[in-house]
């Protein structure tokens, strides 16, 4: 019953990814925000055509930036929140709304590695519009510093989605809608196969060991968005 879930899940995360690929060759690209350091191998990729991603590249919603083997990347998003993409990790922003509306939100997906985010404006002022999605799991925050990772099977560690929490509070939810608060430091788990008996959703006693640190984790802190009450509140239209 659960693998049958998570194969619906996958499908529905593959459908939305291609109708955002699609409304977008219909529609004027929207920029999601800007690469701003690279090390190592990056690229960003849209309808089959990849380019080398440098310092100050515009990254647009449904253009998917990957990094290569022991290469790294650092995005500054339009609401200046900041991600962290590990060696070998792909990531498109599917929706960046970022217009001081009711309705403004920002889905990233990450469709395999890992990445560290630190919610920016829509995070302290529109939680509930930010959302991670992985094949398997998605993950809304609550003014978070966080990091997800998609472990295949055949890795030495167990296949599944991991998110651990640095600041703030997580919920990570899978397709049967079952559903998880995760805190600081705390480490939310979804196994891809769980064993009979075993909860579909689980919080782990460490942190992974392969939670490590990049070159970029210092770098991102230093750029955090300034407080809550100096920002704006978005305007009811």
């Amino acid at each position: 019953m659960h693998i049958a879930r998570r194969i619906a899940h996958r499908i529905l995360l593959a459908g939305a990814v291609f109708a955002s690929a699609a409304s977008l060759a219909q529609a004027p690209a929207q920029e999601a925000g800007t690469v701003e350091r690279v090390s190592g191998t990056v690229s960003v990729s849209a309808a089959g055509v990849a380019r080398v991603a440098r310092p100050g590249e515009r990254l647009l919603v449904g253009e998917i930036l990957t990094t290569e083997p022991g290469a790294e990347a650092l995005v500054r998003l339009r609401d200046q929140s900041t991600m962290a993409l590990r060696a070998n990790t792909q990531v498109v922003v599917a929706e960046m709304r970022f217009e001081e509306k009711s309705d403004d939100s920002m889905v990233a997906s990450l469709l395999k590695g890992t990445i560290r985010a630190v919610t920016g404006l829509l995070g302290r002022t529109r939680p509930q519009g930010v959302l991670f999605r992985t094949p398997t799991a998605t993950v809304g925050i609550r003014g978070t510093d966080l990091e997800i990772a998609i472990i295949p099977g055949g890795e030495r560690d167990r296949a599944g989605v991991y998110n651990y929490v640095h600041e703030g509070v997580t919920n990570i939810q899978i397709g049967s809608g079952e559903n998880l608060d995760v805190a600081a430091e705390q480490t939310g788990f979804a196994p891809d196969n769980p064993q009979p008996g075993e909860p579909a959703l689980q919080l782990l006693r460490e942190r992974p060991a392969f939670l490590r640190g990049g070159g970029f984790d210092a770098m991102m802190l230093q750029v955090r968005p300034p407080p809550a009450q100096q920002i704006f509140m978005p305007r009811m239209r």
